[in-house]
Parts: C-alpha cells; structure tokens; sequence
C-alpha cells in the first residue's frame, strides 16, 4: 500500500493572517489620528457642583475656531465626548415683561360690590391694566375712576364687561381692561358682586417692552497704528491672533459736535498653520463697511463675522480737524457651550479641526427644557497641539506600516520560493 504523505503547508496562513491583521490595525490607527488632529485644547474650569453651565468661548478660542464653530468638541477625563448646546448672545433683544402695580387694597362687600385700588406710583401714562384672576366662568360689570390724593376721584370708564375665561394650562388668567389715557396715580376699579361672588384677583400690572444689548467680551489688540493725512485719519489695529470682531466701539473726546463718514477694511482671513504646512494658503478678499460717526449717537460700527487678524479704519475729515480718540475696542458677542458637569471633574476644549463637522447630540431635541440663565465657567490660556507631536505618531506609524509590509513581502517571497522547489521534487519523482 502506498501511503499518500500529507502535503506540507508551504504557507503559514496563521503567521500572514497576523500580519495583514496588523497592517489593517496600523491603517486604521493611522486614519483615526489623522481624523482628529485638533490644533488647540483648552482646559475648563472647575465646576462647583454637579450641573448645567455655560462655557465661554473666549476670544483667543473662538478666534481659532471655524466661523459656525462646529470644530469644537468637550472632552472629559475618561476622554470621552461631553454633548453640548451652543448658545449665543444677540446684538439687541427685545423682552415683554410683566410689571405688577401696587394693590393699596382689595375690599369685598358681600352681595354688594368690589372696590380694588391701585397705586400707579411713578404715574405714568397708561391706558389699560391686565388684571391675573384666578379661573372663573363669570361676566362682572365695571366702572373705573382715577385720583391723585383719594379724595377726589374722576370717572374714566361708566361702565364696562369684564369677561373671565377658564384657562385650561393654568389655574389663573390675564385679562385686559382698557380705558382712556391718564396719568391719575391712583386708580379704582368696582366690580358688582350682587349676582354672584368677587372674583379672586391676584395681581394687576401692565405689560413693558425692554430691550437688551447681548453681553460682548473685548477682544485684545496687540498693536494700534495711526497715521493723519490732509483728509483723511488711518488706524490700524492688529491682533495677537486671529479674531472675529463684530463690534467696533469708540471713545472720541473732541471735537464736542462732528459729523464724519468712513469705513472699515476687514483684512484677510488668517490662514492655519496646518495650512501653511501643505501650502495650502486659503485668503479671503477684504470686506469693506461703511459707517458715519455723529455726536449724537454712540461711536459705535458694526461688523460682519468673518476672521481677521487686523482692521484698518479710514475716516474722512473733510476740511476738519482729526477726531480725537481716546480707545478704540473691538468686541465679540458672547457664545457659549452649554453642558452638563460634574462637580471638580477636568475638561478640556478641543479645537481647530478645519475638516471637522457640527456633532449632533441629542440635548439640542431638549434646549427648551435647559434654563437660560447659567453659571458662567471660563477656559484657561489655550495650549498648542504641537506640529512635531503629530508628526512623531503620524512618521512613527507609517515606519512601522512600511515595515510590516516589507515583512509581508519578504515573507510571501520566500514561500513562494520554497513552493516552486518542491513542485520540482515532486516532477523528478
């Protein structure tokens, strides 16, 4: 019986597979560290306690930042992704509030009337009042008068409804009662209860308009330069980094009356060092805003958000005097990153990814449910992520790819060497 001799494995599959095994995982090292080469972190104060804050993004961060500032990512100790919502302060804000009157006193005669009387303390001019009553379905007739000492009174409205509605959200509900124009620092509203009982009033105001300037921070300049033609006045101002100015405020203490046109070259965009490193130079075209500085309103210019990293102001004297300023201070409305903390824990900012897109996290399904007015947490001076350390991984990395494929190589030469000789053995037998 002839016994077929098992054949030899010419190719330690094991051995390969482990290889390209390691190959495959080097690639995929390599990709990932590519992926997130942030150029900039910036380590977060400590929070006191456990909780939502607001992050602020300080000039020297949101100037390394993309203009939508969807390269910025929170990390923690476990260097994990902390999801946050990014809000931003406005230029003007207009906010409806509700103002309370002073109630002096609310008499209830029973099956008779109602005498409640208001206090308009600073008398300001006023044609209505909105009264929070508590839930009732009820008509109630009305007079109202006014007075300035609570002696003598004057009639405002005879006679009137005041109709009440069920609120089906809440247990009370505004209701507004108009009359003519006055200025009575008291006024007395009767509500005959002869039908059925009082109403329960719980406040009376009226309603005001206030508008807000969002908060800024100012941005650093590191130079200021200023040169007086015939005509015209030329300041340029230089920063330290690049920035996104989008307020220009100035303090000119002479002439007392002036009226001047001008306008403002916002320079080139700053391009990345990751970019001058490939000679990959991105400029953007200079921008130029008119604007008009008179005496009677702030000194103040506003400014589209774009990058700079300087500003050059021209303004036109005409046959006048130069202006006299003072200061000149760039600002940046207020942005923030709002997240959720635990107390004394480290994080840290990471940014200046060019290729980096906007996280979805799904906090921002529930940013109605987060309060607006948040804690304040600063981040501290920012710190490079250095060109030679991302080069010494990413040169590492591609020597010891290269390395495994020589071995690779190497190794597929020789088995295939060692193949070809025993097909020849086999022939000859």
């Amino acid at each position: 019986m002839i016994r077929m001799q098992p054949r030899k494995n010419l190719l330690p599959m094991g051995f390969m597979h482990k290889l390209l095994f390691s190959i495959l995982l080097l690639l995929s090292g390599s990709t990932f560290a590519k992926a997130q080469e942030y150029e900039w972190k910036a380590p977060v104060a400590p929070a006191p306690e456990k909780g939502y804050y607001r992050i602020l993004l300080s000039p020297e961060v949101r100037g390394n930042l993309q203009a939508d500032l969807s390269d910025v990512r929170l990390i923690n100790e476990q260097q994990q992704e902390v999801p946050y919502l990014l809000r931003s302060e406005q230029p003007v804000q207009y906010k409806k509030l509700f103002k309370p009157y002073i109630i002096l006193h609310y008499d209830r005669d029973k099956d008779c009337c109602s005498e409640l009387l208001i206090e308009n303390t600073d008398k300001r001019k006023i044609d209505n009042i909105s009264l929070l009553i508590k839930n009732a379905d009820v008509q109630k007739q009305v007079r109202l008068s006014g007075s300035d000492d609570r002696e003598n009174w004057f009639v405002l409205k005879a006679q009137d409804v005041l109709h009440t509605l069920n609120s089906t959200e809440s247990t009370a509900r505004l209701r507004l009662l108009e009359f003519p124009l006055n200025d009575y620092r008291y006024l007395r509203l009767q509500l005959n209860d002869s039908s059925s009982a009082p109403l329960n009033i719980l406040q009376a105001g009226y309603y005001d308009t206030q508008t807000e300037t969002g908060q800024y921070t100012a941005i650093p300049v590191q130079q200021v330069t200023r040169t007086d033609s015939a005509r015209y006045t030329y300041i340029r101002l230089q920063f330290a980094g690049p920035a996104y100015p989008e307020q220009l405020d100035m303090n000119i203490t002479s002439p007392a009356l002036y009226l001047r046109e001008g306008y403002v070259i916002a320079g080139k965009a700053t391009p990345t060092r990751k970019r001058k490193r490939r000679r990959r130079l991105s400029e953007t075209e200079p921008v130029r805003v008119n604007f008009t500085l008179n005496a009677n309103a702030p000194a103040r210019i506003a400014l589209p958000r774009r990058q700079v990293q300087e500003l050059t102001i021209v303004i036109d004297n005409a046959d006048n005097p130069p202006l006299q300023i003072a200061d000149i201070t760039p600002l940046q409305f207020n942005r923030y990153l709002v997240a959720n903390l635990e107390a004394n824990e480290t994080y840290t900012l990471y940014f200046g990814d060019k290729d980096a897109a906007a996280p979805l996290y799904d906090l921002e399904f529930f940013s109605d449910s987060i309060p607006s007015d948040l804690p304040v947490l600063m981040t501290t001076n920012i710190h490079t992520v250095t060109e030679r350390q991302q080069a010494t991984g990413w040169n590492a990395s591609k020597f010891l790819l290269w390395a495994a494929i020589g071995v690779v190589v190497a190794g597929l030469g020789y088995m295939t060497v060692r193949m070809l000789r025993e097909m020849e053995r086999e022939k000859g037998q």
